[in-house]
Parts: structure tokens; C-alpha cells; sequence
């Protein structure tokens, strides 16, 4: 793990129930966007309906819930106490669990880092795939996104950006080109099966994964 990612997992320690009620701003009646639900229920229409889901960085445990919701044995993850206690309220059990330097303890279908890249360095974008390959059930899938370093004017900066999502504290941000992530992505077994880019309302671009062991 880099020391780039070591300091903002201490910083989400300090602020993630502050990052909790960002997300609170939000509509509290759709609190998974269109755009990720559909992502979800296209992702997983050749995922039989059971299979073991993990996603690392649940925060609320929102995202886990609406997995959950659609008939697949869901596991939430995260690092902080807070958000622990957050999917916890949810109604999930709660996995405390560092894809970077936690060993995986079962195999999974799907595996699913929703802004989760955005605080990789390069070599943890890599370590986490690769780790991740090895855990998934043959055929599996590994969903995530990352920011697009198109929106950006530096390759990486230690940030916490005004309005949705500030929490008071800085964090480590690493953007990348298609280009980049394409060439990281070579360096595993994966194949790309989607790719997408969208733009939300507040300028920022995603680069978005779906990749099949």
C-alpha cells in the first residue's frame, strides 16, 4: 500500500462521518444514482442470482442494500469505524476489509470499487486487480471507476473539494487517461467486456470498467 493511500484511509478515520452527511445532501429518495443502478442491473444480467457479491469502500452501505435488494448474497466493506457503523445501520453485516493489504477470505462473483481508485496511486490500481482477479469465481466480474484525468490540470493532488463530498480534511487524488488505465489493465489477466465515460453535473469525468476473469 502507498503512503499516498496509508495517509487518506487515516484521514477518512478522522472525517467519515463528516463524508457521511455529504452524501445526506444528496436525494434522499434515490440515495444510488440512475446512472450506477443501471450500470448495476445491465453488469449483472448473466450473474446468477445468489452469487456472492463483495464491494470494497460501501460508505453507507447504499449501494451494498440495493445489490442486496436484487436477490445476490452481498458483502459491504470499508475501512473506517464510522462507515462501518454506518452499513451496520443499514442492515448489512459489515466486512472490515483493505483490498490492498487484506487477504481475500472467499471467492466472488462480482467485486465492485465504486470511487475507490480515485485515492490509488498506479501500483495500488495494479495490486488491487490483480488481488481481485485471484479472488473472483471464473467468469467473475471486477467493476470500478476512476477519474479522468481529461477534467484535470495535474496528475495527482492532495485535495478536498468544495461542496458535494467535502469533508474537511485532504485526501490523496490520482486521475487517469484512458491510456493509462488501459495499459495498467494489460498488465493482468483481465479482459474489458464495457467501458464507459460519463460527466456529471459538476464537470467531473469517469472513466467506468467492467472486467471479466
Amino acid at each position: 500500500m502507498s503512503v499516498q493511500n496509508e495517509k487518506t484511509l487515516d484521514a477518512y478515520q478522522k472525517v467519515a462521518k463528516n463524508y457521511l452527511d455529504s452524501i445526506k445532501t444528496d436525494d434522499p429518495t434515490d440515495k444510488v444514482s440512475k446512472k450506477l443502478k443501471d450500470l448495476i442491473n445491465n453488469s449483472f444480467k448473466q450473474v446468477p442470482i445468489g452469487s456472492k457479491v463483495l464491494e470494497v469502500g460501501s460508505a453507507d452501505g447504499e449501494t451494498a442494500k440495493y445489490i442486496k435488494s436484487l436477490g445476490y448474497n452481498v458483502t459491504a466493506s470499508d475501512v473506517a469505524q464510522d462507515f462501518l457503523k454506518a452499513i451496520k445501520e443499514n442492515g448489512l453485516d459489515p466486512l472490515k476489509f483493505n483490498i490492498l493489504v487484506d487477504e481475500f477470505k472467499d471467492k466472488y462473483y462480482v467485486i465492485l470499487c465504486w470511487k475507490v481508485f480515485v485515492h490509488f496511486t498506479n501500483e495500488d490500481a495494479l495490486n488491487a486487480l490483480q488481488k481481485s482477479y485471484d479472488a473472483l469465481e471464473e467468469n467473475g466480474l471486477f467493476i470500478f471507476n476512476a477519474i479522468n484525468r481529461e477534467c484535470k490540470k495535474v496528475d495527482s493532488e492532495w485535495a478536498d473539494f468544495p461542496g458535494s463530498y467535502s469533508v474537511g480534511e485532504n485526501r490523496y487524488f490520482n486521475y487517469y487517461t484512458k491510456e493509462d488505465m488501459d495499459k495498467i489493465i494489460s498488465n493482468t489477466k483481465f479482459e474489458i467486456i464495457n467501458f464507459q465515460s460519463n460527466t456529471t453535473s459538476s464537470g467531473v469525468k469517469w472513466l467506468i470498467y467492467v472486467l471479466k476473469k
